[in-house]
């Protein structure tokens, strides 16, 4: 799925919808709000500094999905890559901090190059070129945690846009309806 277009398309002004995961699928999200809230500072500081709208997202205990619509002249890939590199350090140091240096390790286990990785290398994006991409991408986020057994309802799961949507809640963060 990565890279799908996103040469062509990558500085266009089209929404994307982006997932990334946690190095060795870890549910290091699981660990508690506090981690949750590290994807969610950084997520609205990068999307300022990218001049991105942020439309759809689900925060699950191993993994994100978005849907991020960027401006034209800005890139996927670099918002992308500051996005994780710093989350990927603070949270690193939240695990020290936390006493989690078995999981520490566990990260630096599972790299290649023997040392800390949070992210798997690189991220998959799919281009939303029209309403029913956007539609099937929308709902298939929304409905990610029901679907993982963490909740009933999908407007349950704390981090997720069905919040935004279903319940004008923008407690978590805010987004731009599609």
């Amino acid at each position: 799925m990565s890279r799908r277009g996103r040469q062509k398309y990558n500085k266009a002004g089209y929404p994307f919808f982006i997932t990334t995961a946690v190095n060795g699928f870890l549910k290091i999200f699981s660990l508690g709000d506090k981690y949750y809230n590290i994807l969610i500072d950084n997520l609205q500081f990068y999307l300022k500094k990218h001049k991105a709208d942020l439309n759809v997202y689900v925060l699950m205990p191993n993994h994100i999905h978005l849907i991020v619509s960027m401006p034209q002249g800005e890139s996927i890939s670099d918002f992308m890559r500051d996005f994780k590199k710093f989350t990927s350090k603070t949270i690193k140091e939240n695990l020290k901090d936390d006493g989690y240096n078995s999981t520490v390790k566990k990260l630096i286990e599972l790299s290649d190059m023997g040392k800390f990785k949070f992210w798997m290398d690189r991220f998959d994006d799919v281009i939303v070129l029209n309403e029913k991409i956007m539609e099937t991408k929308l709902n298939y986020i929304h409905y990610n945690p029901v679907k993982a057994g963490l909740v009933k309802e999908i407007t349950d799961w704390k981090y997720s846009s069905s919040r935004n949507y279903y319940l004008d809640d923008n407690s978590v963060i805010e987004i731009c309806k599609v």
